[in-house]
């Protein structure tokens, strides 16, 4: 252990006396210095042991820890070779509609866009209504691909758009291309608003295969509507995000009130 990282690990202060367990003291502890020194991004922990002996607690305590720290994204374990704290996520606003191209290239990541499928589709009911279909008759272009920060799989995106406006879309290269900028210099659509939602879920085995990722692990789903200038709906879109390598930030006015509207779900029962 590099006597820097030792002389931080010395410095946790752990209660055993707490009623928050003691592997959780270490969490947060850790939680808010990874990625930061003396603990970079990439860079490669002590052994459980060693960081054991250096708090005076139980290999079982750091073990704990590190698995809470692993399923958040912040740690990874290389098999055979050790922990390594993870690359920041891609920390993203909610107030400006942008592609995820000119978003995450803006950051001076590299972006690659993986086409799974593309073509024709009868769009599901909920899409048809969505994109304000008056007939069953009428179909979608349904563009679902995968994105990669630099060589990482991040993103598994499902875009349907209506084929009255954008058909040709089927019949072109999407490989490495901007959605966004396709839509505007091949067929006049200019994205003004959304409507985003964000939640927390699992990724299933197909996606977890797709995102590089174990069934299982976090994700968040964003599901969006996007308009153009006359209120028209362009595109509604469903992406699972790898919950380790994406945040997201908002603004708050407190000094005025504000009311939330819940949102409710129809039961099963």
């Amino acid at each position: 252990m590099a006597s820097n990282e030792h002389e931080a690990f010395a410095q946790i202060e752990l209660d055993s006396k707490s009623h928050v367990p003691v592997y959780y003291q270490l969490y947060e502890a850790l939680h808010s210095q990874l990625g930061s020194a003396p603990f970079p991004s990439g860079s490669k922990l002590a052994t459980e042991r060693e960081i054991a002996e250096a708090l005076g607690t139980s290999r079982q305590t750091v073990r704990q820890a590190f698995a809470r720290l692993e399923r958040e994204g912040l740690l990874f374990r290389r098999q055979g070779d050790g922990t390594y704290v993870s690359e920041p996520r891609v920390v993203s606003g909610l107030r400006f509609l942008r592609g995820f191209t000119s978003e995450i290239s803006a950051r001076g990541l590299r972006v690659r866009s993986t086409v799974l499928d593309l073509r024709l589709v009868t769009a599901p009911a909920i899409v048809g209504e969505k994109l304000g279909f008056t007939s069953k008759d009428e179909r979608a272009v349904m563009l679902r691909r995968v994105r990669s920060l630099d060589g990482i799989p991040a993103t598994l995106e499902t875009v349907w758009l209506p084929a009255s406006v954008c058909a040709q879309l089927v019949s072109m290269n999407m490989t490495d291309k901007s959605l966004y900028s396709v839509l505007r210099e091949q067929f006049g659509i200019e994205p003004k608003t959304a409507n985003e939602t964000l939640t927390g879920t699992v990724l299933d085995e197909y996606e977890a295969g797709e995102l590089d990722q174990a069934p299982g692990a976090a994700a968040l789903l964003v599901e969006r509507t996007t308009h153009d200038a006359d209120g028209r709906c362009i595109e509604v879109v469903k992406s699972l995000l790898r919950a380790d390598r994406f945040s997201f930030t908002a603004q708050l006015d407190l000094e005025h009130d504000a009311v939330i509207n819940p949102v409710h779900h129809p039961s099963n029962n």
